[in-house]
């Protein structure tokens, strides 16, 4: 029996049989993980972020890439699902889990924080969530979910095993309570680990089978990575960061994660892309692609006889090679 789920809505309308069935198939997050590593060249980016310093925001990389998954995850919305009970949910919000320490010591406290983002949210307000969010820890003494996971923590093992059974089950048939839920730092869309902050490389890191987190990354340090100059052919060395991706496969089709990651792609490689908010970038692109339909059809309603003049009898350019001329003769170069 499945229950409601405040943090998801069950996706009833899947018109993708296979999809249905491998939650059945592939029980955990972990026997369904497939691993992927993405190198972009970060010279734009540091470019942008020394621009931006200039201005006064301190804009970081963890900031840009986190902005990148906002993005990425509104407009490709199956990014956002997760799979509990072998039943298929869409998150209702987007939240980002990353680790903050509290001291760059042996002696440092790990704790997580979690960051909820929104449709409105710019490159510069998902800065000064994630700031607050670190001062709060690293001012505090605790916050509450690290209070309530020492607690427990401290049970005789006996008593541990069976509020973790209790609480697999609650999860399995949606009746975990929100208040419950936000103790416990598994719930979320994304978990992010900046590796590259403490000089470490990206690994692949396992999923959670307890919670909702469906994609877990990790970045690593900056480094030089050779490429070709494809004007002299030659080989050139730049700064570059790996981004080791671990997926639940179970949550889209492998078209759809693809065509997302040339999403994330073109957000890395221009972060002033990310200065709209995720709902004006989309309210742009649809006014674009409202202009562009309008005029394909005032080059479609263009006299005939102008055009047959030009063209053999039969051979009328369709809208699509109008569209594809077009696209030539104005390319959009993103600077």
């Amino acid at each position: 029996m499945c229950f409601k789920r405040s943090d998801g809505t069950l996706v009833r309308d899947s018109k993708d049989p296979i999809g249905s069935i491998m939650p059945y198939v592939m029980r955990g997050r972990n026997e369904s993980a497939v691993y992927m590593r993405k190198s972009y060249c970060v010279e734009n980016m540091q470019q942008y972020i020394r621009e931006q310093r200039k201005q006064g925001k301190r804009i970081t990389v963890f900031n840009i890439i986190s902005a990148t998954f906002l993005h990425t995850f509104l407009r490709r919305p199956q990014l956002n699902r997760f799979i509990s009970g072998r039943r298929l949910y869409q998150h209702n919000s987007f939240d980002i889990l990353y680790v903050v320490k509290t001291a760059l010591t042996d002696e440092g406290i790990e704790s997580i924080a979690k960051v909820n983002f929104d449709g409105d949210d710019t490159l510069e307000k998902v800065k000064d969530k994630m700031d607050s969010h670190i001062e709060a820890i690293k001012g505090s003494e605790g916050k509450e979910d690290d209070r309530f996971i020492g607690l427990i923590s401290k049970l005789p093992r006996s008593v541990l095993r069976i509020l973790l059974w209790i609480g697999r089950v609650l999860d399995f048939h949606g009746l975990m309570p929100k208040s419950l839920r936000d103790l416990i730092p598994l719930y979320s869309s994304v978990f992010i680990s900046h590796l590259g902050s403490i000089g470490g490389d990206a690994l692949f890191h396992h999923l959670y089978e307890f919670g909702s987190t469906s994609i877990f990354c990790t970045i690593g340090k900056v480094y030089y990575k050779p490429y070709r100059d494809i004007y002299t052919d030659g080989v050139v060395w730049k700064k570059t960061i790996d981004l080791n991706l671990t997926i639940d496969e179970r949550i889209c089709d492998g078209y759809y994660m693809i065509k997302s990651l040339q999403l994330f792609d073109a957000y890395i490689d221009n972060p002033a892309l990310l200065e709209l908010s995720p709902k004006e970038a989309m309210a742009e692109e649809e006014r674009k692609r409202e202009q562009r339909l309008m005029e394909q059809q005032k080059k479609s309603s263009a006299v005939p006889d102008v055009e047959n003049k030009s063209e053999p009898q039969g051979q009328h350019k369709s809208p699509m090679q109008d569209y594809w001329e077009d696209m030539m003769e104005h390319p959009t170069n993103i600077k």
